[in-house]
């Protein structure tokens, strides 16, 4: 039973839960007519009358906590969804635009290459390329994760192509290349599996050192971010906060 996007059963073994939900009911209310009788009748002074009442209002506040929680134990459903009729019944163009936060602020509690594995298995989504932005914030403003991510904008420029091309399921770099699928294409694999290793070696090194030396620096446009990221008086937060690399029509942000 159920729609297009969802399918749901009735699970049939519930007496148990509805024995117990009678079994219990009854006890609260063999309580709460305790209250109320030893209120009425033993209320011999202010103290015992304020200290009857409150009991019985928290009885009565932990039986409407427990009648709403047992209300999904009586009848429970089992519910699944079917991604896969999404588009049966939306077309691919349709599909509202998603923005994705992921947010970062201490390199050393939060490790870049797990951010790095987060970043490129939420932007190989298999979602509309153009509706789907991934924004990383560093409110640290550490250049060890600025590296990070512009071996990232390399690496995705491979990494996204790979996954959409060969219907990648296990979308994370570092949970792919450990897994043991046999089905997916070898030769391709390995040499992609040859640059991820060789951008951990280097995001990993970078991180150990706590510095990106210019030995890391490789290129024209990584030399003018370090430049301008190491200027003094620049603000670290904002540059990081706001810059965006492009990859088609994907987004990472930093």
């Amino acid at each position: 039973m159920g729609g297009h996007l969802h399918t749901y059963k009735r699970v049939r073994s519930t007496l148990f839960n509805r024995v117990f939900t009678v079994i219990y009911t009854c006890a609260i209310i063999a309580l709460l007519y305790h209250h109320f009788v030893t209120l009425l009748r033993h209320s011999t002074t202010f103290v015992y009358v304020a200290i009857t009442t409150c009991l019985i209002i928290s009885d009565l506040i932990l039986a409407f906590m427990w009648a709403t929680a047992t209300s999904f134990c009586i009848c429970p459903i089992l519910r699944e969804t079917c991604l896969e009729n999404l588009e049966k019944v939306d077309d691919r163009n349709d599909f509202p635009a998603i923005d994705i936060f992921i947010c970062m602020a201490d390199p050393y509690k939060e490790p870049p290459m797990n951010v790095v594995n987060t970043t490129l298995s939420l932007m190989a989504y298999d979602y509309p390329p153009e509706k789907i932005y991934v924004y990383v914030s560093d409110d640290g403003g550490s250049e060890l994760n600025l590296y990070a991510f512009m071996e990232v904008a390399k690496f995705a420029k491979i990494w996204l192509p790979f996954c959409q091309d060969n219907n990648i399921m296990d979308r994370c770099p570092e949970a792919y290349f450990n897994s043991d699928d046999h089905g997916r294409p070898k030769h391709e694999s390995e040499e992609i599996k040859v640059m991820y290793e060789g951008m951990k070696i280097k995001v990993e090194d970078v991180f150990e050192r706590g510095e990106v030396s210019t030995e890391y620096i490789t290129n024209e446009p990584q030399r003018q971010a370090f430049n301008k990221y190491q200027t003094p008086g620049f603000s670290h937060q904002i540059f990081n906060g706001t810059t965006s690399l492009k990859f088609g029509h994907k987004c990472l942000c930093r």
